[in-house]
């Protein structure tokens, strides 16, 4: 799912442990530091985002540089053709 795993699988630590603490310290009735939590939350998943988008643009330019691969190979064989 992402290309940088481990930046991925320390975002997703943080997710959770973000997300244990806010729930911690709303059962404590400290909402202030449960929301400092939720923001550190939408933090990560941002992050994560970017990095699926990130993986997901890396893998349209390698299919983008595959093509062109394929055309410059086909141009090269249409021209050895016409040479014969």
């Amino acid at each position: 799912m992402f290309l940088n795993t481990d930046l991925a699988d320390e975002e997703k630590d943080c997710y959770g442990y973000c997300m244990q603490q806010a729930i911690e310290y709303f059962m404590q009735g400290e909402f202030e530091k449960a929301a400092i939590y939720h923001e550190n939350i939408i933090r990560s998943l941002k992050q994560l985002e970017r990095l699926k988008r990130e993986k997901e643009d890396y893998k349209r330019l390698q299919l983008i540089l595959k093509q062109m691969e394929g055309d410059q190979q086909m141009a090269v064989l249409s021209a050895k053709k016409w040479r014969v």
